[in-house]
C-alpha cells in the first residue's frame, strides 16, 4: 500500500537541469564551455571558467549575432563556498542582456591569498574601475589588470570590507563609546 502525501506536502522534486539558453548555445557553438545557472531576475545567466572568460566576452561583444557590446557592471560576490566575479552585459542593438559569472572555489584559494580572476580591463576599458572596486571591497585579484589598487579605501587599509571574514577595526568612529558620534 502506497501512502498519499497529505495535502500541501508534496514529495521533494529532483532539481531540474537547466538547458542552455540562446547565449549559452552561442558560446557552445563557438567552442566555449558554459553552464546555465538560474536566471537573475529573468536574465539568462551563465557560468564560465576563468580561462575562457576573455574569449567568451570578446565573442559575445564582437559577434554580429549577439552584439553584447556594453559592459554594465563587474561585481564581486562571496558565496558560502566560493567567490564570484559577475559581469552584466547589454546590447543596445537587440535590447538583450546576459549575466556571466566566473566562480573560484574557496578551497582552491591558498591560505592568506586572494582569489584570482583574469582581468578584462585591457580589452574592455569599462572593466578597469569595476575590477578595482571589486578588488578593494571583496578581495578578488584580477590578474593582468594594468593598475590594480584600492579605489574606495585608503591604500593602507587592511582587509576587504565586504568579505564575511572581515573584522572592523576599532577607531574613534566605532569604539562603542556612548559619547562618540555613532
Amino acid at each position: 500500500m502506497t501512502e498519499t502525501p497529505a495535502p500541501g506536502n508534496k514529495p521533494a522534486e529532483e532539481p531540474k537541469e537547466l538547458t542552455a539558453g540562446p547565449f549559452g548555445e552561442f558560446l557552445r557553438e563557438h567552442g566555449i564551455a558554459s553552464t546555465r545557472l538560474p536566471d537573475s531576475t529573468g536574465v539568462e545567466t551563465v557560468l564560465v571558467e576563468g580561462k575562457d572568460l576573455e574569449a567568451a566576452l570578446k565573442r559575445l561583444r564582437n559577434s554580429q549575432e549577439t552584439e553584447l557590446n556594453y559592459l554594465v557592471a563587474v561585481s564581486g560576490v562571496e558565496q558560502a563556498d566560493s567567490f564570484e566575479s559577475v559581469y552584466h552585459l547589454w546590447s543596445y542593438t537587440n535590447l538583450k542582456e546576459l549575466v556571466v559569472k566566473v566562480r573560484v572555489a574557496k578551497s582552491a584559494v591558498p591560505e592568506g591569498k586572494l582569489p584570482v580572476v583574469p582581468s578584462l580591463a585591457n580589452f574592455w576599458p569599462a572593466a578597469n574601475w569595476h575590477e578595482r572596486e571589486s578588488y578593494d571591497l571583496m578581495g578578488i585579484r584580477y590578474s593582468g589588470h594594468p593598475y590594480l589598487r584600492r579605489i574606495l579605501n585608503p591604500w593602507d587599509w587592511e582587509g576587504h570590507p565586504l568579505r564575511r571574514d572581515y573584522k572592523q577595526p576599532v577607531d574613534s568612529l566605532n569604539d562603542k563609546n556612548p559619547h562618540s558620534m555613532r
